[in-house]
């Protein structure tokens, strides 16, 4: 099995700077904007400067989550960390969305009770072009960022501030149209802003519960998966792959199919061929464990109802004990088909040439006892196969 991944140092940098810029811009303009709409008596400014205050919440969650997930696996966290940023997405997105809810119930109450509505300042006006030229740049630096370190949570926080932006687009539109004479639309604007909270919400919170509930992966990235593993030599087939996601990668498992014919050892190795082949060529993929399973016999009798070794050896051997022609058991191997279990033995006969006999004999003896016995083959051990052979 791969060793889960610990996130580069340098991306986990980059991941860091990105949100404390998001911080130190966020909150001095959460605070102008509230004040400043209370003041000028804009109830969009007080909704936007909400939203930025929202935002950031999301960055002190961001950067306790990043402080988290860049710890690499240990015991309690075989998997690592990389989900502690998937429950702040989550986390950030309840925020917006209770921040919606909030905006949209001032708004309803304002637009109930028109007279109660005045024109807001020019300074509000400003405030907001200002909030558009700044959350729009933050977005654009933060977004780089997250794409670039593959980080879903840096570009849900990146799309908090291009959200920021738009509503502050709104902000403005409703500021400028209430000082025109339209007293409605500093409230109307409020309870648009409330419904984009809501969207970028829905956005980022849904894709958050989809992961910690490990819902499948997207057939696309499934289906490349699968042809990556059958380009590899020895893998006859493909089934039951599940692909999740953890954090910024992903995480999967399934069997492979693979000649019923050789053995563990070598299924062993086409296994870890195919695993590392299918990580090199998918970066997101941080983990791949493979069952190796016998082609065309994965799913029958000899994998669900046929007997285990201990049954089986225990007949075996206690057949053997009444046949003094074979002296010694040296091996005894099995093999597990739809169509029976194949047994093979290499013993040492007292009387080599009666091999065929000998044979002929346990198998039907072995027949009774065991059912489902497909093939035996009774083989001489080595040292006694090549004296047979010099003599």
């Amino acid at each position: 099995m791969t060793e889960p991944s610990t996130p580069a140092p340098a991306e986990a940098r980059a991941k860091g700077r990105a949100t404390w810029a998001g911080f130190a811009v966020n909150l001095p303009l959460a605070l102008v904007k509230i004040v400043t709409g209370a003041l000028a008596g804009s109830s969009a400014l007080v909704a936007d400067g909400v939203h930025s205050l929202a935002d950031t919440a999301s960055d002190v969650t961001v950067l306790w989550a990043l402080g988290h997930s860049a710890r690499g696996p240990d015991a309690e966290h075989p998997y690592g960390h990389g989900r502690f940023e998937t429950l702040a997405t989550l986390a950030v997105a309840a925020a917006l969305l209770l921040t919606a809810a909030g905006i949209a119930w001032d708004a309803a109450l304002r637009l109930m009770a028109p007279g109660a509505i005045a024109a807001p300042g020019a300074l509000a006006l400003v405030v907001a072009g200002v909030s558009i030229a700044l959350k729009e740049g933050l977005y654009h630096y933060t977004v780089r960022v997250g794409r670039r370190t593959g980080s879903a949570l840096i570009v849900a926080n990146a799309w908090h501030h291009r959200s920021d932006a738009l509503s502050s687009v709104v902000a403005l539109i409703g500021i400028a149209a209430a000082m025109a004479g339209l007293a409605a639309a500093d409230a109307l604007a409020a309870a648009v802003i409330a419904a984009m909270l809501l969207r970028v919400a829905w956005a980022h919170g849904r894709p958050a519960v989809d992961e910690l509930v490990d819902s499948q992966h997207d057939a696309q990235t499934r289906r490349e998966l699968a042809r990556r593993l059958l380009e590899c030599p020895g893998v006859e087939g493909v089934r039951e792959l599940r692909l999740r996601q953890h954090g910024a990668e992903a995480v999967a498992d399934g069997s492979i199919l693979v000649d019923p014919e050789i053995t563990i050892t070598e299924g062993h190795r086409i296994a870890e061929a195919a695993r590392a082949h299918a990580i090199a060529a998918l970066p997101a993929l941080s983990q791949l464990v493979l069952h190796v399973e016998p082609a065309g016999h994965h799913d029958g009798y000899g994998a669900t109802r046929a007997p285990l070794r201990d049954q089986i050896e225990g007949e075996l051997r206690a057949h053997l004990a009444r046949m003094p022609a074979i002296t010694e058991i040296d091996a005894i191997r099995l093999g597990y088909f739809d169509a029976g279990i194949d047994v093979e033995i290499i013993a040492r006969l007292a009387d080599p040439a009666a091999q065929d006999r000998i044979e002929a004999e346990l198998e039907s003896g072995l027949r009774r006892a065991l059912p489902g016995l497909g093939r035996l083959r009774l083989h001489l051990a080595s040292a006694q196969a090549s004296s047979s052979v010099s003599q």
